[in-house]
């Protein structure tokens, strides 16, 4: 079978993390402001952790996208795409080429912690970028992009605290199905 093709169960698979991915953002979140905590981040790298660079992308893509289409973010969909790409090419640098895809717990760890750190400075990064196409000085954007991120704070905290706890039984629950 051609490598880049996927099989039904994959398929079936994959799309039933997409979906626990948008209903975990949609039914389990916490706001702050303008912005929520939930853990569609953790699951994102939870998916990365257990299906690669190319699926988590996929899983990812469709999970995190379906949410903001169905939540009225569609204007910036394509913005949590890309944000979703950069982070899980970060896990993949990390954790496959560097950490040769050795999963022990400290390891686990040192991904989420990355990932996290990854998110907020992309979100910083954005949140920057829109202040000065505002016409903010970039101080000015940067301030503002500062009191933007709250939610990007909390929810890398949950990253960070989930992934170690959810990726186990995520692996455990693939190995038990994949039988």
């Amino acid at each position: 079978m051609n490598n880049n093709k996927l099989s039904t169960r994959e398929l079936v698979e994959l799309s039933l993390f997409a979906a626990l991915i948008e209903l975990s953002v949609q039914f389990f979140r916490i706001h702050v402001g303008p912005q929520f905590i939930h853990f569609g981040n953790a699951l994102v790298v939870v998916a990365a952790l257990l299906y690669g660079t190319r699926k988590g992308v996929l899983v990812a893509a469709v999970g995190l996208g379906i949410f903001d289409l169905l939540n009225g973010f569609a204007q910036v969909v394509w913005i949590t795409v890309l944000e979703s790409i950069v982070v899980i090419f970060i896990i993949h640098l990390v954790y496959e080429k560097l950490l040769k895809k050795n999963d022990k717990v400290e390891n686990i760890v040192g991904v989420a912690i990355v990932a996290a750190l990854t998110k907020i400075v992309l979100n910083l990064f954005k949140y920057t970028l829109i202040g000065m196409f505002g016409n903010l000085a970039l101080n000015e954007a940067m301030s503002l992009a500062l009191t933007k991120i709250t939610g990007s704070i909390g929810t890398s905290i949950a990253t960070v605290i989930a992934v170690p706890l959810l990726y186990p039984v995520f692996k455990k629950v693939r190995a038990t199905i994949s039988k």
